[in-house]
């Protein structure tokens, strides 16, 4: 047969299962043989460097896993230096320049073949917080120093020893065994936030409002909205958002347990007409409104330039955050009324807070589910296959995080919306004048309906924006351009609605529980009512 450009089928050769008569075909092995020019090949040094960067895209705690390996480096170092040559090495340019390996700022690493187990056990019960007082540190703490050795020992050309993995598990088991005697007798430094409960959440979006910190009050409302953490909330852009009827929509790029973003779920979030110092939609519309110049750039980050880095911003809150409370005579006190140990208040609490409140606050709580898939939490390989669209429980879930109770009239309270779209002059001025920029740059990526439900609830709020511009005039409420245009907004105010009209067209998130209970609330009224009317004609006739 003549030779062709097309592929060819692998030979077959037959095979003897057993003894008998049975045979399979099992394709030939082929032998290839590489010509000259591909064995000389190269890639080109911007090719090589595409590919590396590529590569190099792992885990993001790399940074920290490489600090604490140089910190049980110093200590073998110290400790043992008879054995430092042997398991330690000193890196190259070459290596600490390459960034498939993430070496960062460290100098050494260790042969992980060589590595001794019992140097990292001495290392981790040898560490304290507090020797003089006998203060441990956290099992948790102290537990990242072994994921540390693991994670790098898998970008190490050497493996660690078969023996160190079957060491480590019974000395981990004993080590948290210890702690938490030591814990019972005050001796572990603990670290982790205490929960933010709703009652002290809703006073920190009032202090933010007051002391004119309108970053440090979205970047609340959205992390509790969200059940986020910080660095989630950081990474928001204006392609992470779009209006649903009554709703928000958030959905991240990525999170923390799922770097490819293949994961990542749809989070409904819902306005607060009735509590305006933690409603989303208006804390949301304020920022954007007030820095609205700021988006004049390529970068779609709504949070963060493209020339800061990753995480700036969260830590720029947490920083803010902590300044707010340090400077509120009695925000200390404040803190402990609502069960919150001294050095206990982080950010992160206000993630912990909210899957208490939703779970906790009510009797007819959201599904679980829902609430470990808006948390990004884990619940199991075959739970995350099963229980993976949990979209009409979100919806719930999202009215409870707004602070909507689902036992209490209201419940399902529609946002304050626009009964006409942009076709109307009145509405288009007004988003061109408070969002001008941000819909031309990226009007585009869908938030557009988001921005209209935005604007419907700072119009519907004046009254209350404009309280706190009469005590301080410098107040950044003031910079919003519509409270300073009285023709335009009267104009608007007609168009404002909380009843059923234009793109909001029902209440989704509301159980029939829920309205079976709004009207058996309606018909005990009446019932009130009527036995009120009888008793006065029994009073007058």
């Amino acid at each position: 047969t003549p030779a062709s450009d097309a592929p060819s089928t692998p030979a077959l050769s037959m095979t003897r299962n057993s003894p008998g008569t049975q045979y399979h075909a099992t394709p030939k092995k082929k032998t290839s043989v590489a010509k000259d020019s591909c064995s000389r090949f190269q890639l080109k040094e911007r090719h090589e460097k595409a590919v590396e960067k590529t590569k190099s895209h792992t885990v993001e705690c790399m940074p920290d896993y490489r600090r604490r390996v140089m910190k049980v480096v110093g200590y073998v170092e110290k400790e043992y230096p008879e054995i430092y040559d042997e398991a330690v090495y000193k890196l190259s340019s070459e290596q600490k320049s390459n960034p498939r390996y993430h070496y960062h700022r460290a100098t050494h690493d260790f042969h992980y073949d060589q590595f001794p187990t019992e140097i990292l056990q001495s290392f981790m019960s040898d560490q304290w917080r507090d020797k003089e007082k006998g203060i441990k540190y956290t099992y948790d703490h102290l537990r990242k120093y072994h994921d540390a050795i693991l994670k790098c020992a898998e970008f190490s050309p050497s493996d660690l020893p078969p023996s160190y993995r079957n060491e480590m598990t019974p000395y981990l088991d004993n080590l948290k065994k210890e702690l938490v005697k030591a814990k019972s007798n005050g001796k572990v430094s603990e670290q982790d936030a205490d929960p933010i409960c709703f009652g002290l959440y809703e006073q920190l979006c009032k202090w933010a409002v007051m002391r004119g910190l309108i970053f440090v009050w979205v970047f609340l409302v959205l992390q509790w909205s969200l059940m986020a953490r910080a660095c989630n909330v950081d990474s928001i852009s204006f392609q992470n958002f779009w209006a649903d009827g009554d709703c928000v929509k958030f959905k991240y790029d990525l999170n923390k347990r799922d770097r490819k973003g293949e994961k990542t779920t749809e989070k409904h979030c819902y306005a607060n007409p009735l509590k305006p110092a933690i409603c989303l939609f208006l804390a949301f519309g304020c920022y954007l409104c007030i820095f609205q110049q700021k988006f004049d750039r390529d970068c779609n980050k709504v949070f963060r330039a493209m020339s800061e880095k990753e995480k700036s911003a969260s830590s720029s809150y947490s920083k803010a955050l902590k300044k707010m409370i340090d400077g509120i005579k009695g925000a200390a006190q404040k803190l402990r009324e609502y069960s919150i140990r001294d050095g206990h208040f982080n950010p992160h609490g206000m993630r912990k807070g909210s899957g208490i409140s939703v779970t906790t606050g009510s009797m007819e709580p959201p599904p679980i589910p829902s609430v470990l898939l808006r948390g990004e939490w884990s619940m199991g390989k075959v739970l995350e296959v099963y229980w993976r669209f949990s979209a009409i429980g979100d919806t719930y879930l999202g009215r409870c995080l707004a602070g909507l109770r689902p036992d209490e009239p209201n419940f399902g309270v529609l946002p304050p919306h626009f009964t006409v779209g942009r076709e109307n002059p009145f509405v288009d001025k007004g988003m061109k004048l408070c969002f001008g920029v941000i819909l031309e740059r990226y009007g585009a990526s869908g938030c557009e309906g988001a921005l209209l439900l935005f604007l419907a609830s700072i119009v519907h709020h004046r009254a209350w924006l404009r309280t706190h511009i009469g005590k301080s005039a410098n107040h950044p409420f003031s910079q919003i351009p519509i409270l300073n245009n009285e023709k335009l907004l009267g104009e608007l105010a007609k168009l404002v609605t909380l009843e059923k009209g234009g793109a909001v067209t029902s209440a989704t998130g509301v159980p029939p529980n829920v309205k079976i209970r709004e009207e058996v609330r309606e018909a005990i009224g009446l019932l009130h009512q009527y036995r009120r009317d009888v008793q006065w004609l029994q009073e007058n006739l």
